[in-house]
């Protein structure tokens, strides 16, 4: 497969990474008006711009790298899983492509009772309780995976308890709704968890890639017993390991990013999310070791990548769950023959 983004993908993301520079600007309206990042993959008829995932992909990244406060991973992973031929998922769709909307998707506990939507008229009653919904605290719009479909939920109609979290660059929230309006946007809940798992992978490469060159740029500057740390060979070892690990997150989150339309894309996206998430986790963690004091200091932002790879390695799924998830998977076809025990 063919990893190499072409010429307008490359310009998207530096034009991206320079707005996330600036420190003096309103970046959401920015992002929204100037550049139209949630328009990306919104089909043209609906005021998108038609483009794949992965130019979804590659601003998700760049937040992630930047660790941007704002909805833009809620919003396009909402806009995503959303069935454009639906007459309720054409009408969102137009206005998270103008941004006037901010979405979510909203899943059940694992362990708890699936969420449930039921006819009323030519409407529908969405009950139950949606939890660790990310950036619940600024959406509008919560995109709830139901045991019949996806169904569009506007927030006012939902009892919204927002968490405090280890990251306190973004929101989550708990949803509870009792019959709440609905209207139905998607026939499949399915694809909308490997959406948000393929988006979290992608932007755990991004806080990981951006910890690192952190990291890397202390060595670098930083001398001891008259040379820079960067010539020391203990600490080139431990960069070389924690640079493979970047680039099995990156292998592994932009293939599921690449396969999205195929029937690989669940796998992928759970193989993506578990080797990403675990990447960044332990990159973000090396890279506060690697900064020396400074990176045990609040005025650095180690400990701020550190706590998004944290969350996002909960989010969607544990390790644990995902392990459990692809066993089947990576099982060998049963040969008729039973194991003794």
């Amino acid at each position: 497969m063919d990893f190499a983004f072409t010429d307008e993908q490359e310009d998207l993301r530096a034009t991206v990474r320079r707005l996330l520079a600036k420190s003096d600007v309103p970046l959401w309206t920015k992002m929204v008006d100037e550049l139209g990042l949630t328009a990306l993959a919104i089909p043209e008829e609906h005021g998108g711009f038609g483009a794949s995932l992965v130019e979804v992909a590659i601003a998700v990244e760049e937040t992630g790298a930047a660790l941007a406060p704002v909805p833009l991973l809620a919003t396009v992973t909402a806009a995503a899983a959303v069935d454009p031929s639906t007459p309720a998922g054409a009408a969102l769709l137009s206005g998270l492509a103008a941004g006037s909307t901010v979405a979510a998707l909203a899943f059940p506990d694992p362990a708890g009772p699936a969420l449930t939507a039921t006819r009323d008229g030519d409407a529908y009653l969405v009950d139950g309780t949606a939890v660790h919904v990310l950036n619940g605290a600024d959406a509008d719009i919560a995109v709830v995976a139901t045991d019949s479909g996806l169904f569009a939920v506007p927030v006012a109609h939902a009892k919204r308890t927002v968490h405090p979290t280890l990251d306190q660059t973004r929101s989550q929230a708990t949803l509870v709704f009792e019959a709440a309006p609905a209207e139905r946007v998607g026939p499949s809940a399915g694809p909308a968890l490997s959406l948000l798992r393929a988006a979290l992978a992608v932007e755990s490469v991004g806080v990981a890639r951006a910890a690192l060159a952190a990291a890397v740029a202390h060595l670098r500057t930083r001398e001891q017993f008259g040379a820079p740390l960067a010539t020391f060979q203990a600490l080139r070892h431990r960069v070389a390991d924690l640079t493979v690990h970047v680039e099995a997150a990156t292998s592994s989150a932009w293939y599921a990013v690449r396969v999205a339309d195929t029937d690989e894309f669940d796998t992928a996206a759970t193989i993506a999310k578990l080797v990403a998430t675990d990447a960044a986790f332990e990159v973000t963690g090396e890279c506060i070791q690697l900064l020396g004091g400074i990176g045990f200091t609040w005025e650095h932002d180690a400990h701020r990548y550190f706590k998004r790879a944290t969350a996002n390695r909960l989010l969607a799924g544990t390790p644990a769950d995902l392990r459990r998830e692809l066993t089947p998977a990576a099982l060998p076809r049963s040969t008729g023959v039973r194991g003794g025990g």
